[in-house]
């Protein structure tokens, strides 16, 4: 039993398995490291945008933007107007767009329309209606030969929904009247996937 115990513990035997464990331990702590996944961010860090089929018109185009790290800057003219300018700054701007399809060489036939709000950066799920409206910067934009009738409206009646379906899949629902100038496009119901 003496001898057995003897074999057991030399120095030699004691320093393999001390630096076979050391390097099992190493081992088993590198693959859980490796192995957690840090918790995905809803943050939007790149210019993102997507086609809009849902209620846009046949004789035109529609697309979403999703722009990072900006804010919608609101100014008045002198004569009163509004005027609306995407800035850096903190915040996620949501921006939808509706060009009209117009012939070639036709003078003055471009018609715009856009719907841009300001929403939080980490881009959360939203519901709000009517004069909460102004919370996020919910505004309309007509741009058309239309005397009198073109510019920055902000849209106090309506409602603007945001969902998160799955950790890059969202739904984006707004309705919207602006009681200023006549509107085409007054709702959407789009969902997209974040790159």
């Amino acid at each position: 039993m003496k001898l057995r115990l003897k074999i057991l513990f030399q120095p030699s035997l004691v320093k393999s398995l001390y630096l076979d464990m050391k390097f099992f331990v190493s081992l088993f702590l590198c693959v859980l490291v490796f192995s957690c996944k840090a918790k995905q961010s809803n943050l939007i860090t790149e210019k993102q945008e997507f086609n809009s089929s849902s209620y846009c018109p046949d004789n035109g185009v529609c697309s979403i933007e999703l722009i990072p790290n900006s804010t919608l800057d609101q100014k008045k003219g002198t004569l009163g107007e509004l005027y609306v300018t995407v800035k850096e700054g903190e915040n996620l701007v949501f921006k939808f767009s509706y060009k009209k399809n117009v012939p070639e060489g036709v003078m003055d036939a471009h018609y715009i329309e856009e719907v841009y709000a300001e929403l939080d950066s980490n881009f959360s799920d939203i519901n709000i209606k009517g004069k909460e409206l102004s919370k996020v910067k919910f505004m309309y934009n007509r741009i058309c030969y239309c005397k009198g009738q073109t510019g920055f409206y902000k849209i106090n009646n309506g409602n603007l929904f945001v969902k998160k379906i799955d950790a890059k899949t969202y739904n984006i629902q707004f309705e919207s009247s602006v009681e200023e100038v006549p509107q085409i496009v007054t709702r959407i119901n789009e969902t997209f996937i974040l790159d």
